[in-house]
């Protein structure tokens, strides 16, 4: 969809940022909802899963995939994984819908995938306290938040990791701070540093690892 369309401008200008984002992803699932997640379907779905394999992950781990949107690499963690250890959040209620609709197509229901529609629109996991994953994945998520809803994730994440937990995440960067049309945004990685310093984390950028083709870079954050 034309993000210079009047309909578009109007969702943004009248509601709150999150909200405006969510209902611009419904519009655009409607459309089409392998495209409406940034296409690339097969090429970047295959790329998350045999990066977070290498990484070890292994099929008896849980992982969490926040921002899975209609599971471009949701699907191949689903295979892979035991049956209920795939869970998928995501703000966008038409994403979750064609996520559902993706996992009875692809014959999949028997692996129980978790998949919820944030209602709340934040990150602070509360629908997960008491649980904590081996693995926490948000592709595609940062590039689309602004530094408030960054620092929120930061802060709360570590309630559900566990000591042995990873969470690895992508982002655009910049020399500084930049705001790119309606929803995309470009971080120095100093902005990641002074968060991890001030929440008790260790970070390892993985640029070399992860060979993105639209040049975002992988950070892998574990507990201090």
């Amino acid at each position: 969809m034309d993000e210079s369309c009047e309909r578009v401008k109007a969702i943004y200008n009248e509601h709150e940022y999150l909200e405006a984002y969510s209902r611009h992803t419904d519009l655009r699932v409607d459309v089409d909802p392998k495209l409406a997640i940034g296409g690339m379907w097969e090429e970047i779905g295959k790329l998350q899963f045999e990066y977070l394999t290498k990484k070890g992950l292994q099929c008896h781990h849980e992982l969490l995939d926040i921002g899975c949107g209609t599971l471009r690499g949701g699907r191949h963690f689903i295979k892979y994984l035991n049956s209920s250890n795939y869970y998928g959040v995501d703000i966008s209620f038409k994403a979750i819908e064609s996520a559902k609709e993706l996992v009875v197509e692809e014959k999949l229901s028997d692996k129980k995938p978790q998949l919820l529609l944030d209602k709340n629109k934040s990150l602070n996991f509360n629908c997960y306290l008491g649980k904590t994953f081996d693995f926490i994945f948000a592709q595609s998520v940062f590039t689309h938040l602004k530094p408030e809803h960054i620092s929120e994730c930061f802060e709360n994440i570590g309630q559900i990791m566990n000591e042995d937990s990873a969470f690895y995440f992508t982002y655009n960067n910049s020399v500084e701070y930049r705001e790119v049309g309606f929803k995309n945004f470009y971080y120095p990685f100093d902005f990641f540093e002074n968060l991890v310093e001030r929440n008790g984390f260790k970070l390892k950028e993985c640029k070399s690892e992860y060979a993105h083709p639209r040049g975002q870079i992988m950070v892998e954050i574990v507990k201090r």
